[in-house]
């Protein structure tokens, strides 16, 4: 809401309902960029320290459990060189298992988490927000719907449109029937 509107419906006298864009975002913050604890340029040694240091693993594994922890997609390309550099240094070791190379973390590597263990608690954070966030992953399944009916707002008529209505309405139903349960 602009401050324009904002002065305009104060000075109106009208009763304000529920609350605005800006405070909407405050109280549901879904945007965990704006958070400190996201992740920024050089985590990324950290991300993969804290990962093995869980459990050892090889590269692809290493992929796939950064994606599924920070919820966003992970290339081969940012990974591999990473750990080259972490073997380099030190911080990781690596050994041959069934025909796949599989990363440990060694002591020095864990040294150098603990020596940024402030670093390391914001990640933490940002994997745990990430998590949560992860749960209402299916809204961006119902932002597609939207999208999807919006697009193609030209191929449905009157008819298709009652019918994704009873659809949705029917959805919601069951929704809060399992919320409410």
């Amino acid at each position: 809401m602009s401050q324009r509107n904002r002065e305009r419906r104060k000075n109106d006298g009208r009763r304000k309902r529920g609350f605005d864009r800006s405070e909407r975002r405050e109280r549901f913050d879904w945007n965990h960029r704006e958070k400190d604890f996201d992740v920024r340029r050089g985590d990324f040694r950290f991300l993969i320290l804290m990962a093995i240091a869980e459990k050892p693993m090889h590269g692809y594994a290493l992929i796939q459990e950064l994606g599924t922890t920070y919820q966003r997609p992970v290339s081969a390309g940012l990974v591999y060189p990473t750990l080259q550099e972490l073997d380099d240094m030190g911080y990781v070791s690596l050994e041959e298992k069934n025909g796949k190379r599989v990363y440990s973390i060694t002591a020095e590597g864990r040294k150098y988490l603990e020596q940024n263990e402030e670093l390391v608690g914001r990640l933490q954070k940002g994997r745990e927000h990430a998590g949560w966030l992860g749960k209402f992953g299916f809204l961006g399944d119902v932002r597609d719907i939207k999208e999807m009916i919006m697009t193609n707002n030209d191929y449905v008529d009157e008819e298709k449109m009652k019918k994704i209505q009873e659809i949705i309405a029917e959805t919601k139903k069951k929704i809060a029937a399992v919320v409410f349960s």
